[in-house]
């Protein structure tokens, strides 16, 4: 519990206690005959497994079915057996993707669970149902359950995820709401379908619907597994380019750093962000066409090594097409060199006809390269950089989108003189 971070300390301890108050509770009123005892085992054990095969998402994070089970608990036995299995999935789970998690991720997950778990439960409780029916009325309860459950997890996690990152609440609230939403709404008709099957068919029926859902899930993973070699093969050029140009070395890594960072600070959603992120780690991917010597030149570029330079924002558009889920990725890249004004290349676009995600990678890749060194000059300090693009800006570059990373940059320096300040005071107490 070490590695736990500092503020989010309080939430980790009021968690954990009320998890423990709500499962000491829910246990004692239980009674433990066989039936519960036997649910208990089929659910628990049925938990795990959801919670230990998350399927991978496109732009990043897992999604698993395991509120399924959460559901198909909390309407068909009593607090108990629903707050223990909530406990036990979120911390006996196994598989390479929870490998290396401290122990407090684990611990904060069965209290976030149980904690969830409990505010469906009481919405079921509180409408008098004591058993799993399918009328009108209990549909009605259930789908309230639902979105309780759903409201206090989102609520948690948003919490928890603002402490631990120091991001914006409102942000994060925004983007848990717009991915939690349809989960929650696929996964509880799927949970109604559970107690369905368990309740007539018993742990047999149970055993026939869950095989299908594996097998769904293992040619998705299969499918994520290829798409994400296509994206290593692309990323290997990256690195392939990097090394012919010692200059350039972690210089995509750094624009895509910036370049996410100026898409949060616009606002835009976490999908435009991971696009922006990928576009910009691949913007100079079209370089791998651009001979050593014309890269590493250190003198003035003739007319046609010059004209080679440019264009590489066409060939890398050409390369990264061909990969069919990064298509669009390949006009944002063909256009990172337009200019605001116009006399940009290749099309010579202007102003906001360039793509957005154009224009935040153009300012984050000029400041860059006006920091970093290259064969031709050393690289300039961060207040020149922040000079030059003031000159630029309204001809070369967005001159709001370089406003957005002045602040940024003045931010992150105020923060690193914060820490360096409290790092003193430590040292010197």
């Amino acid at each position: 519990m070490k590695s736990m971070p500092k503020p989010f300390l309080p939430l980790f301890r009021f968690m954990v206690v009320t998890a423990l108050l709500i499962l000491a509770l829910a246990v004692w009123k239980t009674p433990w005959n066989w039936p519960n005892v036997r649910n208990l085992i089929v659910f628990a054990s049925l938990a795990v497994l959801s919670e230990s095969l998350p399927v991978p998402l496109p732009k990043g994070g897992f999604v698993t079915v395991t509120y399924a089970m959460f559901f198909a608990a909390t309407v068909s036995f009593p607090d108990g057996v629903v707050c223990v299995v909530a406990a036990v999935a979120g911390l006996l789970v196994f598989g390479k993707e929870v490998k290396g998690d401290p122990l407090y991720k684990r611990v904060f997950n069965a209290a976030q669970f149980v904690v969830s778990s409990t505010a469906g439960l009481l919405v079921v409780l509180l409408s008098g149902l004591r058993a799993f029916r399918l009328t009108p009325f209990s549909v009605g309860v259930y789908v309230i359950a639902t979105l309780a459950h759903m409201l206090v997890n989102i609520a948690i996690v948003t919490v928890a995820l603002g402490l631990l990152q120091g991001k914006s609440s409102k942000a994060i609230w925004s983007s848990n709401i717009r991915w939690a939403v349809p989960n929650f709404l696929t996964l509880a008709p799927l949970g109604l379908l559970v107690a369905l099957v368990y309740q007539n068919y018993g742990v047999l029926g149970l055993i026939l619907l869950v095989l299908p859902l594996l097998i769904s899930r293992h040619s998705f993973r299969l499918y994520m597994d290829m798409r994400q070699n296509y994206l290593d093969t692309v990323e290997a050029l990256v690195q392939a380019l990097e090394a012919k140009d010692a200059y350039t070395s972690g210089h995509s890594g750094r624009v895509a750093d910036l370049s996410a960072r100026m898409a949060e600070a616009l606002g835009l959603s976490e999908e435009r962000t991971e696009f922006i992120k990928y576009a910009a780690v691949l913007h100079d991917v079209g370089k791998i066409g651009v001979s050593e010597q014309v890269l590493n030149k250190p003198g003035r570029l003739t007319d046609d090594e010059w004209q080679e330079v440019q264009s590489h924002p066409v060939v890398g558009e050409s390369i990264v097409k061909k990969i069919t889920f990064l298509f669009d990725v390949g006009l944002v890249i063909r256009h990172h060199h337009e200019h605001y004004d116009g006399s940009g290349y290749p099309d010579r676009l202007v102003g906001e006809a360039i793509p957005l995600e154009s224009r935040i990678i153009a300012v984050a890749d000029s400041f860059d390269a006006i920091t970093s060194n290259r064969s031709y000059r050393k690289g300039k300090s961060r207040d020149e950089a922040i000079t030059e693009l003031r000159h630029v800006a309204g001809t070369q570059l967005d001159p709001r989108l370089v406003a957005i990373l002045i602040k940024i940059l003045g931010e992150e320096e105020k923060c690193a003189r914060v820490k360096k300040c409290a790092l003193g005071e430590m040292q010197q107490t």
